[in-house]
């Protein structure tokens, strides 16, 4: 069948289609429109949709001063290796392991008849020369001996008595004596057993000193003074009526493997009227000292009404008064349970997104569900 062509010259009011110029001018003004209208998609979608329904809560002031409770860890406190300074077979052993001591307790002894020995042979040394120092010293005065001659006597005389002093001392420690009060928490010394000079022969715990430890997340590590000015109360959870106050120690600088949190240590003195053992578990309750309060004022914010901006940091979504809302930018400094402490351009009694925040754009119309 073949096919007429239609001749629009001969057709009453037709007109003719443009040539290949014509079509590309209307190609050009249709992606122009088209461009236009992605533009204000997002708007157009704004307005579609209506006000957006979200969860609005009040910014608070940040108490700086509230406490903060954590689980703790007695830990073994001012452990001391003792040793003999002095090699020798020991005989005698004055505790046994968990037995406490006294400040210049006898521990153990090693045989001291090598040393007693040493110590008379010095004495008897440093005497014959004492003596011949003497007969020196008139020879010296008579002119008939040199000055430099009797000089060198008495340098002799001088380091016979160090030897002599160091004789005595080798003497005195054949006696092992505990350094300060304490509780023996092993032994690594026998009876008969020949130690040598700087061997660990038993371990000392401090009794009056209590170290606990706890866990500190980010948030607060890189916020609280970690120095002398914090202090801390711990108690065992059994005996909540017994509370012992701890001092800042040390911190670890660098977080656990695996935690994400750094090691804190607290001291203080042992509590009387309570066995407080090294792994028993405490409560501890930190409080900031007054001095840590912040340059800039600090605000409290719902954690779930922070997001983050294209350029990487926080904000908050802060509805005004006509319910639109506009993006703030802040620092957050500590985050605590469901809770953020921040800063930025906010007051308090600001009315901020605390949930539905979701895809929200600038100048976005928004109704409160709830406050909280």
């Amino acid at each position: 069948m073949m096919k007429r062509s239609m001749n629009l010259d001969r057709i009453p009011g037709a007109v003719r289609p443009p040539g290949r110029p014509g079509i590309a001018l209307v190609a050009t003004m249709f992606g122009l429109l088209w461009l236009l209208a992605a533009c204000t998609n997002k708007q157009e979608e704004v307005r579609q949709e209506g006000p957006r329904s979200v969860q609005i809560a009040q910014v608070q002031v940040w108490e700086d001063s509230a406490v903060r409770e954590f689980f703790g860890r007695v830990e073994q406190s001012g452990i001391s290796p003792l040793a003999f300074e002095v090699s020798g077979r020991v005989v005698e052993i004055a505790v046994r392991d968990g037995a406490a001591v006294k400040k210049g307790d006898l521990i153990a002894r090693l045989d001291p008849e090598p040393y007693e020995l040493q110590a008379r042979r010095a004495e008897i040394h440093h005497r014959q020369l004492a003596a011949d120092l003497v007969r020196k010293r008139k020879l010296r005065d008579e002119r008939i001996l040199a000055q430099g001659a009797f000089e060198q006597l008495e340098a002799a005389v001088a380091m016979a008595k160090v030897q002599l002093d160091f004789a005595r001392r080798d003497l005195r420690n054949t006696r092992l004596v505990a350094p300060f009060d304490g509780r023996i928490t092993m032994r690594n010394a026998e009876l008969q057993q020949t130690v040598q000079v700087g061997a660990p022969a038993f371990r000392l715990e401090n009794l009056k000193r209590l170290d606990v430890s706890v866990d500190l997340p980010q948030s607060l590590a890189q916020n609280l003074n970690l120095n002398s000015s914090l202090h801390a109360l711990a108690w065992l959870p059994e005996r909540t009526d017994l509370q012992f106050p701890l001092v800042y120690r040390e911190h670890a600088t660098q977080s656990g493997p695996a935690s994400g949190v750094y090691r804190l240590t607290f001291s203080g003195e042992r509590p009387q009227g309570v066995s407080v053992l090294p792994g028993m578990a405490v409560r501890v309750r930190v409080a900031p000292p007054q001095e840590q309060a912040a340059t800039a004022a600090s605000f409290a914010v719902p954690a779930a009404s922070l997001s983050v901006r294209d350029d990487g940091r926080h904000q908050v979504w802060l509805q005004a008064a006509d319910g639109k809302v506009r993006s703030v930018p802040i620092t957050v400094q500590e985050l605590r349970r469901e809770q953020a402490k921040v800063q930025g351009e906010l007051q308090v009694g600001d009315r901020v997104v605390a949930a539905g925040s979701k895809a929200l754009v600038e100048g976005q119309q928004v109704t409160g569900m709830g406050e909280r």
